[in-house]
């Protein structure tokens, strides 16, 4: 079973697995990752394991765009509108929540292996979720806890 947090994106432009892998090394992270050496520069990529501890099960990371991932970025988005329901006039957070999703291009969405995680894992997952907000116009969602903005939760979800 696995916990997942996610990064809704609004830029068009994407990550490349190389560069998540060269943000987590220069903050001094030891990681790695699945794929090949040319795999990392693939800007069309859709899943990876990203590799905090050898001892430890990786952290799953996909990337599900809208119109390209078989319904499944649409699905997210949809549920999540659903579940926050029609913001009243003075809920701001809420209405900031789904102006986001409703502008999403694509979702980073990182499964986290909560039987088999130590504070690293978490800490990377943290960092990795970090970067994508604050260079792909991103908003981090994390289960059963909602959705922040610029690390503080502005939408708790139950």
């Amino acid at each position: 079973m696995g916990y997942y947090t996610r990064v809704f994106c609004s830029s068009k432009r994407k990550p490349k697995i190389i560069d998540l892998i060269n943000n987590l090394k220069s903050v001094g992270f030891d990681i790695k990752s699945n794929l090949d050496e040319k795999d990392l520069e693939n800007p069309d990529w859709t899943d990876f394991e990203l590799i905090y501890d050898s001892e430890r099960l990786p952290l799953l990371v996909e990337l599900n765009e809208i119109g390209k991932s078989h319904g499944l970025a649409e699905e997210e988005v949809n549920e999540f509108l659903e579940f926050i329901g029609k913001p009243n006039f003075l809920q701001l957070n809420k209405k900031k929540v789904i102006s986001q999703l409703n502008k999403t291009y694509y979702i980073v969405c990182i499964q986290l292996p909560i039987t088999d995680i130590i504070d690293k894992g978490y800490d990377v997952n943290g960092e990795l979720m970090s970067y994508v907000a604050n260079n792909f116009s991103g908003m981090i969602q994390a289960d059963k806890e909602g959705f922040y903005c610029n690390n503080k939760l502005i939408v708790k979800l139950e």
